[in-house]
């Protein structure tokens, strides 16, 4: 029970850093432009994973034969949510732009779980499950009607 609480509590966490990161990572863009916005952005998160993977024992083996090569999109996906980010942000404002990441997120991982892509095990998409992904949707919906605060399309 405890454990669950913790995983809770940092998926909270992470969705809270979405969102200060996109910020953060925008004010970057203005001040310095979008390449040395996403530059230290990526030179930040390699020190910290260096730190974690030091901390956690260092392992050396980054290309297990048994890894798909799929498993080392990571990185281009971590990629395209910092630079969708950096974009987004002052266009649609913070709130709308993390609306629509969470949708995407949500949609994407109902496909993922149902299929079991990338190594996850397989967890069907249940009516509750697909109502919880409207629901989503329809936050997004409200959050576009009631404007951002920023221009949206």
């Amino acid at each position: 029970m405890l454990m669950k609480l913790i995983l809770v509590t940092l998926a909270l966490v992470a969705g809270v850093a979405v969102a200060f990161q996109g910020a953060t990572n925008q004010g970057l863009l203005k001040s310095a432009g979008i390449g040395p916005a996403l530059i230290v952005n990526t030179v930040i998160v390699l020190i910290g994973a260096t730190g974690l993977w030091l901390a956690t024992g260092a392992k050396t083996t980054f290309f297990p034969a048994s890894a798909s090569w799929t498993l080392y999109l990571g990185g281009v996906f971590g990629f395209i949510i910092i630079a969708a980010a950096v974009l987004v942000f002052p266009r649609l404002g913070a709130a709308y732009a993390v609306a629509l990441m969470v949708c995407g997120q949500c949609l994407a991982a109902m496909i993922i779980d149902h299929y079991g892509l990338m190594g996850m095990e397989k967890s069907p998409a249940t009516l509750q499950r697909l109502i919880g992904v409207a629901l989503v949707v329809g936050g997004v919906a409200v959050f576009r009607l009631a404007g951002s605060g920023a221009s949206a399309p």
